[in-house]
């Protein structure tokens, strides 16, 4: 089965760029069996593609007393780093592994809102 991890495989081995950036790529199958054609398929014979529609989303699926998993963790560095590098007037995290399930979505909100509206409670 291929999985994301499979792009990785197939773009470092297709241009010789390194070695596996970890365990995941090193294992996931090559991409390059399932690329058969000669030539590319022309856009009029593309086949029509149907994005599902984004979630609404579920506060109630956070754990708002918890701690962070170091998914939550990474996600909420990540909200702050972009914001900071998109010059957002963002605040600080200053210790992301004290934080609360409830703080966490707070500093989502703070640092990432105005890009996610559906992050923002509703009015």
């Amino acid at each position: 089965m291929h999985h994301h991890t499979s792009v990785i495989r197939t773009l470092r081995e297709r241009w010789d760029l390194g070695g596996p950036l970890t365990q995941r790529d090193a294992e996931a199958p090559d991409l390059a069996l399932i690329f058969t054609r000669d030539e590319p398929r022309r856009p009029e014979d593309w086949p029509d593609v149907h994005p599902q529609p984004v979630p609404e989303f579920d506060e109630s699926l956070i754990p708002l007393d918890k701690p962070l998993s170091p998914l939550a963790k990474a996600i909420v560095g990540g909200g702050a780093t972009l914001a900071h590098s998109l010059d957002h007037d963002a605040p600080e995290i200053d210790d992301i592994d004290s934080l609360t399930g409830a703080e966490a979505l707070q500093r989502l909100r703070e640092t990432v809102g105005h890009l996610f509206p559906l992050l923002q409670k509703p009015a």
